[in-house]
């Protein structure tokens, strides 16, 4: 799940993919006729959500007998809590909330699958600056007021780790908290000096404001391409009938997502209207890399810039995470 991607799920409007929130009584073992099992996933609307109307489409849930409903969620931290208390069977998230929920002490969480990757220069997302600001690299950003989506999401841990890559101090520059839709004209109209953007924000605002420019990609100046980007996660002990729902559900989601990376623009077209986007902006968004697998060794780089910047305090045991 490219961050282009990625992030769109912070800011797609409410839309479910297959029905409204339910408690996980409603959901967890529920057992059809044939002896199909129901999981519920906490989720924040995305495109990649698609994937999983594909694997629907494909049979790959039908086949190891489980069906999937997803609950509207809407932001990462709260698919954690919700998986935690319970009330989801798994969460779909950036890693950055989850391992940090972990750091915090909730250790009963594991890794089910991972979903995307991490693009090459250009395919993740952009930082918008007006051309007359002076500002020529990530090191001009120290000191500046820049905008961004929130304070701990994975977009602002990649640019503080640019600024300070590229010679500036991170601590100087001070951020400010919008909607991906609104930092654009924050930026034009200079309530800021520069702003975080993904897809399709970033295509739609050089076109609308041209005195602005992209200072580059802060993901990709940071973090590998091909590093994991997206998980699916539940708690370790489950009751007996949702892990057996958790494993059907992992073997599904695997098939899907090697279909997927194979049949990107069929998870486009059919993730469009789950994250708030028409076709054309769809289909304009950066190609998805997907994968179903993912080692400890390849969250180390992401664990370790958290650390950096002081958002978590100790070392994440990320093969307890990735293989319990």
């Amino acid at each position: 799940m490219r961050l282009g991607r990625a992030a769109l799920a912070l800011t797609a409007a409410a839309a479910l993919l297959v029905t409204a929130a339910c408690g996980k009584d409603d959901a967890t073992g529920a057992s059809a006729a044939d002896g199909t099992l129901t999981v519920t996933i906490g989720a924040v609307p995305s495109i990649d959500y698609g994937v999983i109307k594909v694997g629907e489409a494909q049979g790959f849930f039908a086949k190891h007998g489980v069906a999937v409903e997803v609950a509207t969620v809407d932001s990462g931290p709260a698919v954690v809590t919700g998986v935690v208390a319970g009330q989801y069977d798994l969460g779909w998230t950036g890693y950055a909330p989850v391992l940090l929920a972990v750091a915090a002490g909730n250790t009963d969480l594991r890794l089910v699958s991972n979903i995307g990757l991490w693009g090459a220069k250009g395919d993740n997302g952009g930082i918008l600056v007006r051309r007359d600001s002076g500002i020529t690299s990530f090191a001009g950003l120290a000191g500046r007021k820049v905008a961004t989506n929130a304070p701990r999401s994975v977009l602002t841990l990649t640019l503080q780790a640019a600024i300070a890559k590229a010679g500036g101090d991170p601590a100087r520059t001070e951020l400010v908290t919008l909607p991906f839709a609104q930092i654009a004209k924050a930026v034009a109209d200079k309530q800021v000096d520069a702003g975080v953007t993904v897809a399709p924000h970033q295509t739609k605002a050089l076109q609308q404001f041209p005195q602005l420019t992209d200072l580059g990609d802060a993901p990709a100046a940071v973090l590998e391409p091909g590093s994991p980007s997206g998980a699916v996660f539940a708690r370790k002990d489950p009751g007996a009938a949702e892990q057996t729902a958790i494993d059907r559900f992992r073997t599904a989601i695997k098939e899907a997502l090697v279909y997927a990376d194979s049949h990107p623009d069929e998870v486009t077209t059919a993730g469009a209207a789950l994250a708030g986007l028409s076709p054309a902006d769809a289909a304009a968004l950066p190609k998805t890399d997907y994968r179903g697998d993912v080692t400890a060794a390849q969250i180390a780089p992401l664990a370790a810039l958290m650390k950096q910047y002081g958002w978590i305090t100790t070392d994440i045991d990320l093969a307890s995470f990735v293989g319990a």
